[in-house]
């Protein structure tokens, strides 16, 4: 504006001036002079429109530090939790003030007014599913004015997932589309400048190396997070070694995964004393003339704690977290009381020698990256979090066990939703659009953990449900279009997990359709509810009769409060050669009352289960007691056992509760269930099972399906006894001892990937107090656990795997001992911030839960072995059911990828193109070629692109900060490249994202 008022009137001026000194030469040579001015003005106006509409963010956009000084970087920030006292909706709008005053919408509404204010001021926001909202609320104008803000750097987007993600119950896939979906949004409606360059995880409760990895695979420069634990932080304070580079996959060479990690020193919050929120107590009170002047004396302070801070890290930098949990509702009240210090201290900075900034993250980064320091570096993980002696973090790896199987499974389903969507399905489909979210909000860190209130947790679940439902309906109507028959599968029953379907129930004969989530052909055996032991038939597309076998359902299932079913009995059947990413369908037949004959037996000697490829012994007290394969043999027992959980007041450290968060037993050795009260044993040729009832809420089905290498026990445990405030609770746990020497070496996944070593009564970075012997020693287990024989000086050690079905948590305390913790019942909270006791109930009862193990017995390299189990687990067939149709099809074509290779994502991206994430799951060998044109049969591939592990990045424009550390230098090599295009290469343990364009 100033430009376009100026340049017209100011040749006026300009002559103006010369007519009054009476110039005659200025006179005579008007018509140059007039001419010179207006290609001048015009060049002035070009350089401020470019000057204007070139972005200024990110790096580019960061003030300078002092040399000579403490750079305090202020970085104003809020922390809105997708959902923990409040549900999502209701933080979002402020509701439920009586739980807690946080409304995000009038946040966001407030720091947009407080930034336009002064062009200094900075913030940064994270989670992308409270702005998705507030966005999509907003006039054009304002998007316009916001889109400015973040072109010049002053709101900066950090992290990016729609949730800031928990890191041990979250599954990896999980974790890649909650960070995708956020960073696709704001990459869409912002550009380059709305992609976060710096993830932020000042919450979760601990810190895996898995996530790590991902971030660092999707380009991430740096990560900074909160939560570390008291003893390992104490020590890196002292050592100046806040600060590092962490290796996400410590087996490679280059720098491709190497991640710069920065611990904060105050978790998330101010200095003490400076939070300046509606919802704190503190201000500046600067006017000398006032009674309550305090000026000097919080100056004061504030150097004290800017040098405290300053000792404890490797550079002049420090980043200061100027915001707390749901704070800058007023925002005004923060920048203006920021503005007062960091004025005063400016101007004062050849006494206090310290320089005050707005900043962000990313510019903090730049400013150690500058810096040309050499920092240390980590490979192993930041588990367990220990907050002090006697509060391990835990518990909540298996809090909720019930909602953790239900995230698990909407994760599995999202990923089929999505495959069949990708063929036939339109960008912005609502359903899906449904599915994604409540996946991505579920991955927050007090959703998966379980440290919700009991609302918000019944909240989502149900946003699970909607979201699967969503999901069914968009695969139903997909997998029908690529069929194309006229047979309808529009049914599904969500609760064959406790053996309920009224579909099938309520009729004598129907259509099942079947389809297989991974891209390589697979046999399942399928499991029907049916009402009586009469006879049925189960018929292929051909008209083939499929082998079935029929089995009781447990009384235990039956009593599950809750289960509205006349089913008594489950027909098994097994369909085989499932294409991959295809379909295969059934006819399923009433053939006559007859009743059908079930082969059972009641225990009272030594029994058998098994085929080809393993014997499991079992005692005549129905106790698994001895495994076997065709190489191996051990001793193995599993038991039944629980801890009471530590009751307190948590006014002190030795009074701290076991709690939702918390893992605290009474004492250190766990209370055995005993042996079974009754036992039956089923025997068919396809299945057999041995049923366990070992009290009121224990009990168990041993089951060994015919043909195949793993031994799977199906748990069900529920309702846990019911006490009194102040009275211990149970937390069960599922025991199995062997006679493998593990020593005190065991194994765990991380996110569900790959496996970390663990060591009992130990920590790779610092000296471990024991004062918690049993919950020191808990990891969290997302898929496997393991344990191998350390005495052993062959190759082909003998492993023991167990695969879960959720996220538990688990711990090896004796050699040649694995538990798993099941289920968690307390009568009282750990006063970390949640106020409800984990005291979960169903339909009047303490809440019941069915999950499953698996034990894989195996020698030497068993990594993919029980990686393929565990897949199999996660991705399951979607089952589908119809009216009877005589009219069956199937899937013409099946995708086959080589072995060893996941199909981790297909995903339609655009229009015209399609998401893919390809993982080569070894952890040895070379690397293996792809065809992607596997994956598109009857399609043509016009182009591929190699992206970031978001997708929302070419990995050509891919540009991260290199560090120096401590240790030889790496290898800085490319990820493979195409080939031959369409064949795409990947090493060990890679994982490659393409977007794919069709003809």
């Amino acid at each position: 504006i100033f430009y376009v008022l100026w340049c017209p009137i100011s040749p006026i001026i300009f002559l103006a001036c010369f007519e009054f000194i009476g110039s005659v030469t200025v006179r005579r040579h008007l018509g140059n002079i007039m001419i010179l001015y207006s290609f001048i003005a015009v060049f002035i106006i070009l350089i401020n429109v470019l000057t204007i509409s070139t972005s200024s963010c990110g790096y580019d956009s960061c003030p300078n530090p002092k040399d000579g000084m403490i750079n305090v970087h202020f970085v104003p920030h809020t922390h809105n939790d997708v959902g923990w006292l409040k549900t999502v909706d209701q933080y979002y709008y402020g509701s439920r003030n009586d739980i807690q005053r946080a409304g995000v919408q009038y946040i966001i509404d407030s720091v947009v007014d407080a930034l336009l204010k002064d062009s200094e001021r900075r913030f940064i926001y994270v989670e992308s599913a409270f702005f998705w909202r507030w966005w999509g609320e907003q006039t054009k104008d304002k998007q316009e004015v916001v889109k400015n803000l973040v072109d010049e750097g002053r709101l900066e987007f950090i992290g990016g997932g729609w949730s800031m993600n928990d890191e041990a119950a979250a599954h990896y896939t999980a974790i890649i589309d909650n960070m995708s979906y956020g960073i696709k949004f704001f990459s869409d409606n912002f550009g380059t400048c709305g992609r976060p360059r710096v993830s932020w995880q000042i919450d979760p409760f601990g810190h895996s190396r898995e996530q790590a990895n991902i971030f660092a695979k999707m380009g991430f420069d740096g990560l900074f997070f909160g939560r570390l634990d008291y003893a390992d932080k104490e020590k890196r304070m002292k050592e100046q070694t806040m600060e590092m580079i962490w290796k996400g996959d410590p087996d490679d060479k280059s720098t491709l995964s190497d991640l710069f990690t920065g611990a904060l020193f105050h978790a998330y919050s101010p200095p003490p004393g400076f939070c300046f929120d509606s919802l704190c107590t503190d201000v500046l009170m600067d006017d000398p003339r006032m009674e309550d002047f305090n000026m000097d004396t919080k100056v004061a302070e504030f150097v004290n704690y800017t040098h405290l801070q300053a000792s404890s890290y490797a550079t002049d930098n420090v980043i200061m977290t100027m915001g707390e949990d749901f704070t800058y509702q007023n925002a005004n009240m923060w920048f203006k009381n920021m503005d007062k210090l960091k004025n005063f201290l400016n101007r004062n900075q050849e006494k206090y020698k310290i320089n005050v900034m707005y900043s962000t993250p990313s510019c903090y980064l730049k400013s150690l990256h500058d810096s040309n320091k050499t920092w240390t570096v980590k490979t192993d993980d930041f588990f367990p979090y220990a907050s002090d002696p006697h509060a391990y973090w835990t518990g909540y790896f298996t809090s909720r066990p019930a909602l953790k199987g239900m995230i698990r499974q909407a994760n599995s389903l999202l990923q089929a939703c999505k495959q069949v969507h990708s063929k036939t399905g339109n960008i912005g489909d609502e359903g899906l659009e449904v599915a994604k979210r409540s996946v991505a909000v579920n991955q927050h860190h007090d959703a998966v953990t379980g440290t919700a209130k009991q609302h918000v947790t019944d909240d989502y679940a149900l946003r699970l449900h909607n979201g699967m439902t969503s999901c069914r309906k968009v695969m139903s109507e997909g997998l029908q279009n690529n069929l194309g028959m006229d047979c309808g599968f529009d049914a599904f029953c969500p609760m064959l997990n406790i053996s309920q379907c009224a579909f099938t129930e309520q009729r004598m004969a129907f259509s099942i359709l079947i389809y297989n989530p991974l891209a390589t052909n697979i046999s399942s055996f399928i499991r029907i509810p049916v009402k009586n032991k009469h006879v049925y038939r189960v018929l292929n597309s051909q008209n083939n009769k499929v082998e079935t076998q029929l089995v009781p359902i447990p009384e235990e299932v039956m009593r599950i409060p809750g289960r509205n079913s006349v089913a008594r009995y489950e027909l098994v059947f097994f369909a085989e050669n499932i294409p991959g990413l295809g379909s295969r369908t059934f006819k399923f037949e009433h053939v006559s009352n007859t009743e059908a004959k079930i082969k059972a037996e009641n225990l009272g000697k030594t029994f058998y289960l098994k085929n080809k490829h393993l014997k499991i012994e079992v005692n005549k007290n129905g106790i698994l007691q001895r495994m076997k394969t065709e190489s191996s043999d051990i001793h193995l027992k599993q038991e039944f056992a629980y801890y009471k959980g530590a009751v307190g007041d948590n006014t002190e450290f030795l009074k701290r509760a076991s709690g939702a968060y918390i893992f605290r037993p009474k004492g250190n050795r766990a209370i055995p269930i005993g042996g079974p009260q009754s036992v039956t044993f089923f025997k068919g040729p396809l299945v057999q099972e041995v049923h366990q009832k070992f009290n009121d809420w224990t009990s168990q089905v041993i089951r060994l399906y015919r043909g195949q290498k793993h031994l799977e026990l199906e748990w069900i445990v529920g309702p846990l006894p019911e006490l009194q405030h102040n009275m211990p609770g149970s937390e069960v746990i599922s025991r199995y001892r062997s006679d493998i020497n593990s020593g005190d070496l065991f194994k765990t996944d991380s996110n569900g990937r790959f496996m970390i070593s663990r060591r009992r009564d130990y920590r790779p970075t610092w000296d471990l107090n024991l004062t918690e012997p049993v919950s020191a020693n808990y990891y969290p287990v997302v898929s496997r656990m393991s344990i191998e024989d350390s005495n052993s000086v062959s190759e082909e050690k003998k492993q023991i795997f167990v695969m879960t079905d959720r996220a538990e948590g688990g711990a090896s305390l004796e050699s040649g001992e694995m538990e798993l913790m099941l289920h968690r019942r307390l009568f009282n909270d750990d006063a970390f911030g949640v106020g409800e006791a984990l005291n979960e109930t169903a339909y009047g009862k303490g809440l019941v839960v069915r999950g499953k193990h698996k034990l894989l017995l195996c020698e030497g390299d068993c990594e993919i072995m029980s990686r393929t189990i565990a897949e199999e687990e996660l991705m399951k067939p979607v089952i589908f059911f119809g009216e009877y149709c005589s009219r069956l099809r199937e899937s013409k074509s099946s995708v086959e990828l080589p072995m060893g290779i996941k199909l981790l994502t297909m995903e339609k991206w655009s229009d015209d193109t399609v998401l893919i994430r390809l993982e080569n799951m070894g952890i040895t060998g070379g690397p293996i070629s792809v065809n992607m044109n596997i994956l598109f049969p009857g399609s043509n591939i016009a182009s591929i692109e190699e992206t970031t592990l978001d997708g929302n990045l070419p990995l050509s424009d891919l540009k991260r900060m290199k560090w120096t550390t401590d240790q030889a230098k790496s290898n800085q090599v490319e990820e493979g490249r195409f080939r031959e295009l369409p064949d795409v290469e990947l090493k060990q343990k890679q994982i490659r994202s393409f977007l794919v364009k069709l003809d």
